[in-house]
């Protein structure tokens, strides 16, 4: 008879071959089944297989450990997705309410906000605090967010694709496509749902660009949207049968097995490669193009194999990552090398060139070790990431006097190489991701929180740190060029708070600052004074990273913890886990007691007077944009009156919001509730250099 071996006697080997095929109940009453296998219970590789085949999560640096069976129980539940920034296009995907919403916030900015005096209809179409966006049950799980120039488009845990806002916002109308609708395929495609599995339609991995989609099915077909029904891609030199396609990038390119990183342009394009046009032709519901193939990226390294030869490949290495920009495409490979490519169509006949080894990245920190560990970005720019936790950005302006250097340099007349950017907020702070936008960018850091960085123009909220008047709290200055732009000082970065409880207590406090004892610091803070912007934002940053303190244990996640952040255009992103429970007790942390009886207005309306010597008067376009509302004013309350909806109708919806968006809440009972800032005076506080702001209350600590 044959000796009887026990399950823990296997090798762990086995036992990790074993472990893939159990789903989470099995794999858990097998764990708890014995000792000796109870230490398994949390084994970071099993639940990290398990969520990301069974949610198609894509890779998640910040979540090591035990944090993936955390994710495995709180993405069925706790999945929330918040955008924010302008949504001229529907491309935030808010509720319908929300422009009434946005219009009386901009309202109480404009009663307290002396800086600007910009009216609040010119601020109709931005959200500059983070909302959820309103996302059908029948959605299900989101997997992965991800923003185009005028759209957000979000990945579900079956491989369905869905978009808010449209592929090219300029040739629709304003919120022509503000409803989340499901991306299609060719009528021969039928689409992946609950209860039907289709590897052809079911999208394991995406790409959004600024004005397109590209997606990646299960069994490797390439699909691409420029419009709401999308084709196949099939490069017509290229056989995607035998090589298989590992990753699809924005900005029209792709991965391939043995054959390195392709590219191509638009398909409305006709002028594009080499030796002639692009030929458009549909066969069997595919788009066959013409693409360029960079040189010696087809390089695949074999098991402990040594780089050896000196030809190409083998100098370059085999690809680990690349990223798309407007004008090149930056990889790096497994010899810890950055490279860069120039993407210009069309490609001249017999010649494409080598790509350049950006060489100046090595020493840009010294004494720093230069590990790769991952290059990402987008538009006109990039960030390469290291295993010792820098970050070292570039632009394409850097790569443009790079490639000119490079090329063009000779040994009589050489030319310095430039130096890509050190940013220095981002060193060694955890991050472990950067979105970009148009003119700003967000970095995730480990600990799932948000920093903003850079600029909104015409102040869209693209930042997500409210509007002018609490921003100027967090230090976003104003411009007063054109239509006005909010900026924050080059390399700082403010958090973005997801709690809208937390927006009503920057409101607050700004309300304070026109009591006459603050009104000397409230203007210093507004004409810009650097050490009293710099004071105040700091203050504000600290003061919100208590905002939950002993409601979160160390090491445990916050109320909001973000696992995804994206941002194209001038809007931005994220998807959030919220602890609802959390949330609730840091609330509950900051009521005093109820009272009914304190008026609800505790302090009094700033007053709009015209001698205030901060006061922007409003530019040339701003007017032009401020007449144009007129009408549209006009022309809404035409349609109400016409409708039967009167001025007291509008007056009563007004005040509801008004109430609904008040410093204190109501509690089931009726009594209204008073918060632990309600009597907080404009903080007066001690600047870098040891000056201390003019006021008569004591300094704040």
């Amino acid at each position: 008879m044959a000796e009887t071996i026990s399950l823990t006697d296997l090798p762990l080997d086995i036992l990790y071959c074993i472990f893939p095929y159990l789903g989470a109940s099995d794999f858990l009453r097998l764990t708890n089944c014995t000792k000796a296998l109870f230490p398994y219970r949390e084994d970071p590789r099993f639940w990290h297989a398990l969520t990301r085949d069974t949610f198609r999560i894509p890779p998640q640096p910040l979540l090591q450990g035990g944090r993936w069976q955390w994710l495995y129980k709180k993405l069925l539940t706790q999945t929330r997705l918040y955008t924010w920034g302008n949504d001229d296009g529907g491309n935030l995907g808010h509720a319908e309410d929300s422009d009434s919403q946005v219009r009386s916030e901009a309202v109480r900015a404009t009663r307290g906000d002396m800086m600007h005096r910009q009216r609040a209809r010119g601020n109709f179409r931005h959200a500059r605090w983070p909302r959820p966006a309103i996302v059908d049950e029948n959605v299900g799980i989101v997997a992965d967010v991800q923003c185009g120039g005028w759209s957000t488009t979000l990945l579900n845990s079956i491989g369905a694709i869905y978009i808010f806002g449209s592929f090219n916002g300029l040739w629709l109308p304003r919120r022509a496509n503000s409803e989340l609708r499901r991306l299609k395929f060719p009528v021969a495609y039928p689409p992946t749902t609950k209860h039907r599995y289709e590897p052809s339609t079911a999208i394991r991995q995406y790409s959004t660009g600024r004005s397109s989609v590209l997606g990646l099915s299960d069994d490797g077909k390439v699909w691409m949207w420029e419009q709401d029904r999308g084709f196949q891609v099939r490069p017509v030199h290229v056989d995607l049968v035998e090589n298989k396609v590992e990753r699809v990038a924005t900005g029209n390119s792709m991965y391939v097995t043995n054959v390195g990183i392709i590219y191509w342009a638009s398909v409305r394009e006709s002028d594009l490669v080499q030796g002639g046009q692009q030929e458009a032709l549909q066969v069997h519901d595919a788009m066959l193009i013409e693409s360029v193939t960079i040189p010696g990226t087809s390089y695949r390294r074999k098991k402990n194999e040594r780089n050896v030869g000196d030809s190409l490949e083998s100098r370059i290495g085999q690809v680990t990552n690349h990223v798309v920009l407007a004008g090149y495409i930056v990889f790096t490979t497994d010899l810890n090398k950055i490279f860069c490519y120039r993407t210009t169509f069309p490609m001249p006949a017999l010649d494409v060139p080598e790509p350049i080894e950006i060489s100046t990245f090595y020493n840009a920190l010294p004494n720093q070790p230069f590990i790769i560990r991952d290059i990402q970005g987008a538009f006109t720019r990039f960030a390469v990431f290291t295993d010792s936790g820098n970050i070292i950005t570039g632009t394409e302006e850097f790569l443009n006097q790079f490639h000119h250097a490079s090329t063009s340099s000779t040994a009589d007349s050489p030319i310095p190489l430039p130096v890509p950017d050190i940013i220095p907020s981002l060193q060694s702070k955890d991050i472990i991701s950067l979105a970009f936008g148009d003119h700003h960018f967000h970095a995730l850091h480990a600990n799932g929180a948000i920093t903003s960085y850079a600029q909104e123009l015409q102040r869209c909220g693209a930042l997500g740190l409210g509007n002018s008047m609490i921003a100027a709290l967090r230090g976003a200055l104003v411009t007063q060029a054109g239509f006005g732009n909010g900026r924050l000082p080059d390399g700082e970065g403010r958090t973005v708070w997801f709690e809208p409880l937390m927006g009503n207590w920057l409101e607050d406090v700004f309300s304070k600052s026109e009591a006459t004892e603050a009104n000397e610091r409230r203007q210093m803070l507004l004409s810009g004074h650097e050490g009293v912007r710099k004071a105040i934002a700091d203050y504000f940053e600290q003061e919100g990273s208590k905002w939950d303190e002993g409601v979160t244990k160390d090491g445990e996640m916050g109320a909001y913890f973000t696992l995804k952040v994206a941002a194209a255009g001038w809007h931005s992103a994220a998807l959030v886990l919220v602890d609802e429970k959390k949330a609730s007790k840091a609330r509950q942390k900051h009521i005093v007691k109820p009272s009914s009886q304190k008026s609800r207005d505790s302090s009094p309306a700033p007053s709009l007077q015209s001698d205030d010597s901060y006061e922007v008067i409003d530019s040339p376009g701003e007017q032009l944009v401020n007449a144009v509302y007129d009408i549209y004013e006009w022309l809404w309350e035409f349609c109400r009156w016409f409708l039967g909806l009167t001025q007291r109708d509008a007056a009563r919806e007004f005040n509801k919001e008004q109430h609904k968006n008040d410093n204190r809440e109501e509690t089931e009972d009726g009594p209204e509730v008073v918060y632990t800032w309600s009597n907080d005076p404009f903080p007066r506080l001690r600047l870098p250099d040891g000056e201390v702001m003019p006021g008569e209350i004591p300094l704040t600590e």
